[in-house]
This record gives structure tokens, C-alpha cells and sequence, in this order.
């Protein structure tokens, strides 16, 4: 059975292809600040995001890390000049400070550790992350709309957190500045520094 996130990034769907498209431009903008030559993308999946990121960004280095076998074999397969590797984000198999910036996009809302998770992406990180979550309420009506998860009011059964974005920006002031936080709907992308 194909991941969820392959299945999101190859999707047919001109409405949700122009969402995706949204979303990765807004990320690789907010990398663009950064100035990074160096990325970490924590929870990569397929490596749909480090690819996009590759692209836009010619000469910066990318790295991948994802606990699903499955689908960073298949990543390896689509995007074969990744570096893509297993690890978990509660325990991050790097150094501190040993890239530039860390993405973590679409994974933190899955992860019943959340805090531990962050601060594990800070550690590696000489300075930035790139953070998104789905905006909620938003997000579950989103799904709604489209009879997604109907018997959950459009809650996605993998979702253990649900931030606001008052909520995730509180939440993440704790471990470093928000520099930006910009909607892609239906998610919220951050750029946090946690210098």
C-alpha cells in the first residue's frame, strides 16, 4: 500500500496540486532567508520536499531522514541524487549543529513526543527550522468538505496534536523566534530560529 504522502504528492487533483504547489514555494521562500547551504529534512518521506527544495536551491546540500523503509526506497527510486537514510526524530543519529537548517514538515502533528521531537531538530541545527502543521481548525474542515475522515469531523486518525496558529506560534516560542508564520492553506509553515 502506497504512503500517505506519496499518494498527497502524486495526486491528480488540479485543486490539490496547486495546494502542494503553494505549500513547497512557500517553504523553499522561507529557506531562502535562511541563506542555508546545508538542509536536514526531517520526516521526508518519498523525499518530495528535499527534491522540490534541491531544485529551487541548486547548489545546496540535502539531506533526508525518515523512519519508513518503505517509502525512503521508494524515494530513493524517484529522486536517486538524494541522500535520503533511516533515524527517528526523537533521536536524531547527527552531531549538534551539524547543518544549516532542518525542515520538519507534515510530521510533528503524528508525533505523541512533539516537544522531544523539536528539540532534537534544534540540537542539529546551527540555527534554523522550517516547520509546518496542519491549521486548524481549518484543516479538518478541509476534509470535511471533501468526506475525508466524515466519522471524525474531518480528523485525520494519525493527528495526535492539533494547533491553532496562535497555539503552534505559542508553542514554539518556547525553543526559539518566530521569524515568519504564513499560511498555506490548509497548513501553517514557520521559520523558526532557535539560535
Amino acid at each position: 500500500m502506497a504512503h500517505g504522502n506519496y499518494q498527497k504528492y502524486t495526486s491528480r487533483n488540479p485543486l490539490q496540486r496547486w495546494l502542494i504547489r503553494r505549500f513547497l514555494y512557500r517553504v523553499a521562500d522561507l529557506l531562502a532567508v535562511t541563506a542555508a547551504r546545508t538542509v536536514l529534512d526531517v520526516g521526508c518521506a518519498e523525499g518530495f520536499v528535499a527534491s522540490y527544495l534541491r531544485r529551487q536551491h541548486p547548489s545546496l546540500q540535502v539531506y533526508g531522514l525518515d523512519r519508513d523503509l518503505t517509502a525512503l526506497a521508494r524515494g530513493r527510486q524517484l529522486h536517486p541524487s538524494l541522500v535520503l537514510a533511516g533515524g527517528d526524530a526523537l533521536t536524531l543519529p547527527f552531531p549538534d549543529a551539524v547543518v544549516d537548517a532542518v525542515v520538519c514538515t507534515e510530521v510533528l502533528e503524528h508525533i505523541p513526543a512533539a516537544e522531544q521531537a523539536l528539540v532534537e531538530l534544534c540540537r542539529v541545527s546551527r540555527r534554523w527550522l522550517i516547520l509546518s502543521v496542519p491549521w486548524e481548525p481549518w484543516f479538518r474542515v478541509a476534509n470535511a468538505l471533501r468526506f475525508k475522515n466524515l466519522s471524525r469531523w474531518g480528523d485525520d486518525p494519525e493527528h495526535v496534536h492539533h494547533w491553532t496558529g496562535t497555539a503552534f506560534r505559542r508553542w514554539l516560542d518556547r525553543y526559539g523566534q518566530v521569524i515568519a508564520h504564513q499560511i498555506a492553506f490548509p497548513w501553517q509553515v514557520v521559520l523558526l530560529d532557535c539560535r
